[in-house]
């Protein structure tokens, strides 16, 4: 079962983020390793480590394979949240969103030399790990963020919750007016 969100105005390529939205950003494309979780139609989670990029509308992209366990509970459930970590800072970001197929064969090239290049950057094998399974066609997705919600932990002293946390909801990710 698809569920469907409300469609949303994007922004311009042109415009600036506030703030918080750079932060977030400059994260997302600095850390290009994630853990993907989906839901599979019994219910039971699945995670999985991917590759993935980031645009400046906050979209964010992966590939697949068309014969793996990602792609079958995503074509079942879209909802989906990748969670990103970075040690030396101690900083988290969850994005919780729905995934969307990409199928112009231009965008998927493009996706697909994003983890290439992210792969590249970050291993010494180069390849990434997708490309060595045999599970079908290659599939892009994008994350359509509703949320996204970043915290620095090494940022204030203990006892300061509220100053962990920088969230963006789906009516502040793709509004006109920063």
């Amino acid at each position: 079962m698809i569920s469907t969100l409300p469609n949303r105005k994007l922004p311009k390529n042109d415009e600036t983020f506030s703030d918080r939205k750079q932060r977030i950003y400059d994260f997302l494309q600095a850390q290009p390793v994630g853990v993907l979780s989906t839901v599979g139609p019994d219910g039971d989670p699945h995670g999985v480590v991917i590759y993935y990029g980031v645009n400046k509308q906050l979209l964010i992209s992966f590939l697949t394979r068309a014969e793996t366990r990602k792609y079958d509970n995503i074509k079942h459930h879209n909802h989906v949240m990748l969670t990103v970590f970075e040690p030396h800072s101690q900083t988290t970001a969850q994005i919780t969103g729905r995934a969307i197929e990409i199928t112009d064969n231009y965008d998927i090239n493009a996706v697909a030399a994003t983890m290439l290049k992210a792969s590249l950057k970050t291993s010494e094998a180069g390849t990434p790990p997708l490309a060595k399974l045999e599970a079908g066609a290659y599939v892009a997705f994008k994350i359509d963020p509703v949320q996204i919600r970043m915290a620095v932990y090494v940022r204030p002293d203990s006892g300061g919750h509220t100053e962990l946390f920088e969230t963006v909801e789906s009516f502040e990710l793709h509004d006109q007016g920063n």
